[in-house]
């Protein structure tokens, strides 16, 4: 059975203040909804659901804390889109445009939730630049462009000073800049989100579900207690198959990230001349995701490992701390001294077609599962579409979410596990741009 048990170093939340503890689930609960996991798919579900019922309770689960676990643990950017082309475009460009759609539709909702209860957690409407240091990058910009004209975004090309111009760094040789998409801490989002649940939303956390047993009721088994339970939202992303839902539909694949610590003012000097950061992502395969946070720190994200296990592993923590001191020194070469001062892994669900496991998956059960690296505003928009099908509601969004595919079938372990981790190694092994 793989429970979510990620190592207490993720820097967004470390660097929060410290909570009360835990309300954990004791004894039998008996509810008409509950929605297990509160990453960012489960509190959008959570709170659309109980606006459409405010006078049913509604419990949600969290195996962890609030912005604990994989929807506080990325990079930060709530996307307005995302896709990966090499020198071809789509081919589908509807499909992608739906994408793309939802992604907005996300990142709309959430920047009018973080607006209207005055969230703390450093949002930043500045846009993403997606940079190239050789071969593969500029491949890889070159989709990017080539996606863009496709769906009709506007962008500009930098070129090596322009982009040093921002970061402060020569290391890049041209880049793609569109607007739109927004930075944040993306654990503090998490925090204000549920913080702000409607009345009707009862949060129980370190509570991890050890055992669904479907049925009318369903009952939900915890270390504590259960929680009974008429109808069940599945929000679990890639430990879904702990639960017996999608057992072949995901590659489990976890991502390293590192923060340093603040940086002093002269040292800031080094990383551009924007005090309110920026946020840099990589146009080739295992190249490194970067960011400049507010409050001057750099985060820099690349290495990678296999399955939720991995997230703690502490020889695999250890390596991406190294190669994220390589990273920043090959960026900034005066910056290489700067401590590190948080390490840590998330875990992401990726599907062959980017294929989304959605709607009724059973008597009683619903899910929201594989957001595909765009958790952020996709698990935000599928979460709140998921409560408006259960209640009946209908939109042009929500056809778009219902029109995508199911994901494809993918091998079973163990050999899911040895071309994912094959296929890590070879990216990993070939990037010059980490």
């Amino acid at each position: 059975m793989q429970l979510p048990a990620n190592a207490p170093t993720n820097g967004w939340f470390n660097m929060l203040p410290e909570l009360p503890a835990a309300k954990r689930v004791s004894g039998t609960v008996r509810v008409p909804w509950v929605i297990v996991g509160a990453g960012l798919t489960g509190l959008s579900a959570a709170r659309q659901l109980a606006t459409h019922l405010p006078d049913q309770p509604i419990v949600l689960l969290e195996a962890e804390r609030i912005g604990f676990g994989t929807s506080g643990r990325n990079s930060g950017f709530v996307l307005d889109s995302l896709f990966r082309l090499d020198d071809k475009t789509f081919d589908d460009v509807e499909l992608a445009a739906r994408h793309k759609r939802l992604c907005t539709g996300g990142l709309t909702n959430l920047k009018q939730l973080v607006t209207e209860n005055q969230i703390e957690c450093q949002w930043h409407d500045w846009g993403k630049l997606h940079v190239a240091a050789g071969p593969a990058g500029d491949l890889g910009l070159k989709g990017q462009q080539l996606g863009n004209d496709a769906l009709g975004v506007p962008y500009r090309t930098l070129d090596r000073d322009e982009i040093e111009s921002i970061t402060g760094s020569r290391f890049y040789s041209w880049g793609v800049k569109t607007e739109g998409t927004a930075l944040v801490n993306p654990a503090a989002m998490c925090r204000g989100l549920g913080r702000t649940l409607p009345a009707n939303v009862t949060v129980y956390e370190d509570s991890p579900v050890h055992k669904l047993e479907k049925g009318s009721p369903a009952r939900l088994i915890t270390a504590g207690g259960e929680v009974v339970a008429d109808q069940v939202i599945l929000c679990t992303n890639v430990f879904s198959p702990t639960l017996g839902i999608a057992k072949s539909e995901m590659v489990p694949v976890v991502v390293y990230a590192s923060l340093t610590r603040r940086m002093s003012d002269d040292e800031c000097e080094h990383i551009g001349g924007d005090s309110g950061g920026f946020g840099l992502l990589p146009s080739a395969w295992g190249g490194s995701t970067v960011r400049r946070t507010q409050d001057g720190r750099i985060l820099m994200r690349n290495s990678a490992g296999y399955g939720p296990g991995d997230t703690a592993d502490p020889a695999k923590l250890a390596q991406a701390r190294t190669n994220h001191y390589e990273s920043i020194a090959r960026r900034w070469p005066g910056l290489r001294d700067v401590e590190i001062e948080y390490t840590w892994g998330g875990v992401l669900g990726i599907t062959r077609n980017a294929g989304h496991v959605f709607g009724s998956i059973g008597t009683g059960l619903w899910a929201s599962i594989a957001c595909n690296g765009a958790s952020v505003a996709r698990g935000t928009m599928s979460g709140a579409l998921l409560a408006d099908q259960i209640v009946g509601n209908t939109s042009a969004l929500l056809t778009d979410q219902m029109s995508l595919p199911r994901p494809s079938w993918l091998p079973p372990e163990p050999i899911r596990g040895f071309i994912g981790r094959h296929r890590i190694r070879r990216h990993l092994r070939d990037s010059s741009e980490r």
